[in-house]
C-alpha cells in the first residue's frame, strides 16, 4: 500500500471514531478562483451526497456552496417514534480556510445547512394497531469542519478528510 493510501486508511479510522466526518474530492485544484467538488458525508444515523462549487476570495479563503442530498435512518435514536426513516434535498452556504502544509493542506469551515426532510415514522409495530404517518420537517443545521486533503504527485484532483460537527441548538416553540 503506498503512504498516500495508508495515511488516507488511517485518518479514516481516527475519524469513524467520531461521529460525523466527510469525504471530499475536489476537482481541477489549480484554479485559483473556482473549485468544484464531491461530497459524501457519514452520520450516525445517515449520509449526505453533495455536490459542491467554492469561489476564492483570496489564494487562502473560499465561499462555499453545496447542493446535497440526504437519506437518514434514525433506528432508535428518536424519542419521539419508535422508527424514523426519511429523506430529503438541502443547500449549504459556507466559508472555507485553507492551510498550506509541506505537501498537503489542512481545511477549516463554518457552513449552514437548510434541509427539505420528509420522514416516514411508525410506533408501535409489533402491536396489532400501529400507528405510522410522514412527517415534513425543514432543518437549519449549521456545523464546523476541520480537515486534511491530500494531493497526490501525479493527478488534478485531491482527496480529503473531514471532521465534522453540529453546532445544536433547540428552538424554542
Amino acid at each position: 500500500m503506498n503512504p498516500v493510501m495508508l495515511q488516507t486508511v488511517r485518518l479514516s479510522a481516527l475519524f469513524l471514531l467520531f461521529g460525523s466526518h466527510a469525504l471530499i474530492v475536489q476537482l481541477k485544484p489549480d484554479s485559483k478562483e473556482h473549485l468544484y467538488g464531491l461530497e459524501l458525508q457519514a452520520y450516525p444515523a445517515g449520509f449526505i451526497v453533495a455536490v459542491n462549487h467554492e469561489r476564492f476570495v483570496s489564494p487562502n479563503t473560499s465561499w462555499l456552496f453545496r447542493v446535497s442530498a440526504n437519506s437518514t435512518g434514525r433506528q432508535d435514536f428518536s424519542t419521539e417514534n419508535e422508527r424514523e426513516n426519511g429523506w430529503g434535498m438541502g443547500a449549504s452556504p459556507g466559508y472555507r480556510k485553507y492551510v498550506a502544509l509541506k505537501r498537503n493542506i489542512l481545511v477549516f469551515g463554518l457552513h449552514t445547512d437548510v434541509w427539505n426532510l420528509w420522514i416516514d415514522w411508525k410506533n408501535g409495530p409489533t402491536s396489532n394497531r400501529p400507528i405510522s404517518g410522514t412527517s415534513f420537517v425543514l432543518v437549519l443545521q449549521p456545523w464546523v469542519e476541520t480537515g486534511y486533503i491530500f494531493i497526490p504527485a501525479s493527478s488534478r484532483s485531491r482527496i480529503g478528510l473531514s471532521l465534522v460537527s453540529p453546532l445544536n441548538f433547540k428552538a424554542p416553540i
